[in-house]
């Protein structure tokens, strides 16, 4: 389907199939960009012991000219397993860290499975005319330009030094030379995660355009997972006449049904003998519903009261299977004082 036709936003659940197939937005320049920034620093605190083992490394083989292969790489093995794991770490951390902060963890090998399209060199084409494509040149063009211009800048001031490198100490030239690198490499990488940042922004946008859904992918969607809304709605129809039904067949033991005349109907029952702390609801309803239960309170001979205050107070009030509220309690007491009260007279 075009893509000018997908209006809608991405559902929930389509987004939790795109994550489960690793289709997330993420920009592997962010972690790529903060590892050589921290790695750098971690360089700048280890540098200097590093940079000693391998001269003391160096020097030991000059002085050493009969020394194995062997011997030479067990020294390397012993010594710089341990300058080099902060380093190690560093990286990996970031890396994963980076990661999880654009789209959390997630584990999947989907991504990794062979697909055909990747080889339809119309999709090739495709994807080398695409907005993302001439961002991505336009992106690297602009990145190579900054850092050359930032480069220049930082070693401007130096260019003289490093002329007369030739004739100053080695070893002065050296740590110089080291020194400069690192402020380099430092000011680039913090570039680079600027860069990042704008690259993440775009990629976040751009991945929400790509997964953009059509207005009838979206009713497919919800019939498939929520359920077709006619056959829905002919349960939740066959449902209320269910309890209807239910609620019908309680009227008979109402001890009282009060009415508004017949607009409302609420059937009520209270017997202590039965465990009713307060007189509990039975049914209720209006309309046809309220006529219905006055015609099975009538078959029954369940006393009704007209109330029309009082019904039109307790209807939103009270709920069908539940005791009533306390502040209808003397109200509904009086009620039913009065039928039982009738009740004793007839029979007498």
């Amino acid at each position: 389907m075009a893509q000018e036709n997908r209006t809608e936003k991405a559902t929930p659940y389509r987004r939790k199939k795109l994550r489960e197939e690793g289709n997330v937005a993420k920009s592997p320049e962010l972690a790529s960009s903060i590892t050589v920034f921290l790695s750098s620093l971690v360089l700048f605190f280890v540098g200097g012991y590093l940079f000693y083992e391998v001269v003391k490394f160096l020097w030991f083989v000059a002085n050493n000219p009969s020394i194995t292969p062997y011997l030479a790489l067990g020294y390397v093995s012993e010594s710089f397993p341990r300058l080099i794991l902060p380093l190690f770490l560093t990286a990996i951390l970031t890396v994963v860290l980076s990661h999880v902060g654009q789209f959390g963890f997630i584990f999947t090998l989907k991504p990794l499975q062979f697909k055909w399209d990747r080889l339809n060199p119309f999709e090739g084409i495709k994807r080398i005319f695409s907005l993302t494509t001439a961002f991505e040149l336009t992106k690297n063009l602009l990145k190579v330009s900054l850092f050359m211009v930032v480069s220049y800048f930082l070693i401007k001031g130096d260019i003289e030094y490093l002329l007369k490198a030739p004739s100053e100490d080695t070893t002065s030239f050296v740590i110089f030379l080291l020194k400069l690198v690192f402020k380099v490499v430092l000011v680039l990488s913090l570039f680079a995660i600027f860069i990042a940042l704008f690259d993440y922004g775009y990629k976040r946008w751009d991945y929400e355009r790509r997964i953009r859904m059509s207005k009838e992918e979206v009713k497919e969607e919800y019939k498939q997972h929520e359920g077709n809304p006619q056959i829905k709605g002919a349960i939740k129809r066959r449902m209320r006449q269910l309890a209807r039904g239910r609620m019908m067949q309680e009227v008979p033991k109402a001890s009282v049904v009060i009415t508004n005349p017949t607009h409302i109907a609420i059937a009520l029952r209270y017997d202590p003998e039965e465990g009713d702390k307060a007189p509990k609801v039975l049914a209720k309803g209006k309309g046809l519903i309220a006529e219905k239960i006055v015609q099975i309170a009538n078959e029954n001979n369940v006393p009704i009261i007209r109330k029309e205050e009082l019904a039109r107070a307790m209807y939103p009030a009270v709920e069908v299977g539940e005791e009533i509220p306390p502040k209808f309690y003397k109200a509904v007491a009086e009620i039913i004082a009065f039928v039982m009260f009738r009740k004793r007279k007839v029979a007498v």
